[in-house]
């Protein structure tokens, strides 16, 4: 029996098996926030917990290409996070995930430990905010790909599943000093971010401020609620090293079931060639922009369709040349996505679909495909998770699609398949 139809037969038995349940308490999911019908609650909302903890264990197979096809990896993870005040006016926030890691490929695999954030934050009063730590400065309106989330750079250090909301909760946090002033309409942050070492430690358990901390960087973030139905955001991003970047962020309500989205930044930098080949190049005006749509129905189901811009990718042209100007160009490249979480090329569409309670109550199906619109390749992803009271378990299939030499069909990978099993504790 292959491997996928073994996997995919075992999670439809588990679900089958189960009764319905509600799943433990987690992180807020954006797309929980986009679901805009009428739900007030019959009963009054449960405390949220200071404490949430789970063990979580896979086994994947990815094939390749080559003359060794396939290989296989395992994953065991403990994953800890702390919210709660510890005094007046004072909280205190702790995350951090170990995973350990075991693979028969080339390079073999190395066990990770992310801490994603330890901050302390003191509201002086009800408007004034003051947070001291690393902290994991999330920004950006859209969804697939955020140009105005800068410290998104050197922040990833286990990817454990390519879905966006993932990779944006398990990436390390950045060491702050930010500051945040609140009023009935808004609010004004101010962020600084010190150098604390020039350059990335890979070790297992290092801080990795070489990455999250490389120089010194500064945010200003303003934001207006211009009606319930209309909300803006503009940012001012720069540093050493680095020229004065603009962004906006918008989103608004169309309808009782349609959210609108967009993002965009403005300012000269390095082309990702340049910063790939590590050539000598002087900085462009680059833009970068995300707009899209949500739509959720009544059946549980949000869909995110979303356009995707990036002037510091190479366009089809310049994708082409590359062998010219390295053998390995194209891969190195690519390479650059895991670091800089940037967009890899210069345009491509993004959908996901969520939803819940697919069939029977605590069945969720998640997917997405980017699709790029330079050489016409496809990155695809499925999850298949069903939640009990106290366990989840997970089927995540990915594929990279397209031509020899087009963006996703240059990724060695060609497709992976990963069964998990998550318990809380």
């Amino acid at each position: 029996m292959r491997l996928g139809t073994f996997l995919l037969q075992l999670t439809l038995a588990f679900a089958a098996s189960a009764h319905a349940a509600e799943p433990p308490d987690a992180l807020p999911d954006d797309l929980d926030a986009l679901s805009l019908a009428d739900k007030a609650p019959t009963t009054p909302p449960q405390a949220v917990q200071a404490w949430r903890i789970f063990a979580e264990g896979a086994f994947g197979q990815t094939k390749i290409g080559g003359a060794d096809p396939r290989f296989e990896s395992s994953r065991a993870s403990l994953d800890v996070r702390f919210d709660a005040h510890v005094a007046p006016g004072l909280r205190a926030v702790f995350s951090d995930r170990f995973d350990r890691l075991h693979s028969n490929g080339k390079p073999s695999a190395d066990d990770v430990n992310t801490l994603r954030e330890a901050y302390l934050s003191w509201a002086r009063t009800d408007e004034q905010i003051v947070d001291f730590g690393r902290v994991n400065v999330r920004r950006g309106a859209a969804f697939g790909y955020n140009p105005t989330d800068w410290f998104k750079e050197g922040a990833l250090r286990s990817i454990v599943s390519p879905d966006p909301m993932v990779l944006r909760e398990n990436r390390q946090g950045t060491v702050v000093l930010q500051g945040q002033q609140l009023w009935s309409a808004g609010s004004l942050t101010a962020t600084f971010s010190p150098r604390l070492a020039r350059q990335p430690n890979p070790g297992t358990f290092s801080l990795n401020v070489g990455a999250t901390n490389p120089r010194n960087r500064w945010l200003l973030t303003g934001s207006t609620k211009f009606s319930d139905r209309f909300n803006s955001e503009l940012l001012l991003y720069g540093g050493d090293d680095t020229r004065p970047q603009v962004g906006l962020n918008v989103s608004g309500l169309i309808s009782d079931a349609a959210v609108v989205f967009g993002e965009f930044t403005a300012g000269k930098g390095r082309s990702l060639v340049a910063q790939a080949l590590q050539l000598d190049q002087a900085r462009h005006q680059q833009e970068r922009a995300a707009v899209g749509l949500t739509y959720t129905t009544a059946l549980n189901l949000s869909i995110t369709a979303e356009a995707e811009y990036n002037s510091a990718a190479p366009g089809r042209g310049q994708w082409n040349a590359l062998p010219g100007i390295d053998p390995y160009g194209r891969l190195r490249v690519l390479a650059t996505q895991p670091s800089l979480q940037d967009l890899p090329m210069r345009r491509a569409l993004f959908v996901y679909a969520k939803w819940k309670d697919l069939l029977v109550r605590q069945f969720d199906v998640s997917a997405f495909v980017r699709g790029d619109s330079e050489t016409h390749s496809r990155a695809q992803w499925l999850e298949a998770r069903y939640h009990w009271d106290s366990a989840e378990i997970a089927l995540q299939w990915q594929l990279y699609s397209g031509s020899s030499g087009s963006f996703y069909g240059s990724i060695p990978q060609r497709r992976a398949i990963e069964l998990a099993l998550r318990y809380y504790l």
